[in-house]
């Protein structure tokens, strides 16, 4: 019985240690404190449209590494276009926040077919 729980705590060891390296190799919802944000992370954004159509994006929530959200108010947007990625049309907004004291750059994006915001970069 003692040998079966020791060998058990041995393989849960073992386990964790793999989960934690595979997540260091895998998506982090990291954002925006590093650099090192990986694409594509999705972000929930309130946003409002102008008369003429345009999308104004105010902030937006993201769930960080420890499953925390945390909110991101939109300084400013910079540009924003219109591109196509094998035919799907994406909004895409770079803008800047104070985050930490710090202006960050980055890039969001808005998958018109999809409905569905996601943070695609960070540029500084």
């Amino acid at each position: 019985m003692k040998q079966a729980a020791l060998k058990h705590g041995v393989q849960e060891k073992s386990r964790e240690k793999t989960e934690t390296a595979a997540a260091g190799r895998g998506r982090s919802p990291r954002l925006p404190e590093t650099v090192e944000v990986d694409r594509n992370l999705p972000i929930q954004v309130a946003a409002l449209c102008d008369t003429t159509g345009q999308i104004h994006p105010l902030w937006f929530r993201y769930a960080d590494e420890d499953n925390r959200v945390r909110k991101v108010e939109i300084g400013a947007v910079l540009s924003r276009k219109t591109v196509y990625y094998v035919g799907l049309q994406i909004e895409q907004f770079i803008c800047a926040s104070m985050v930490e004291g710090r202006r960050r750059t980055y890039e969001i994006r808005y998958s018109v077919e999809s409905h569905r915001w996601h943070f695609f970069r960070m540029i500084d």
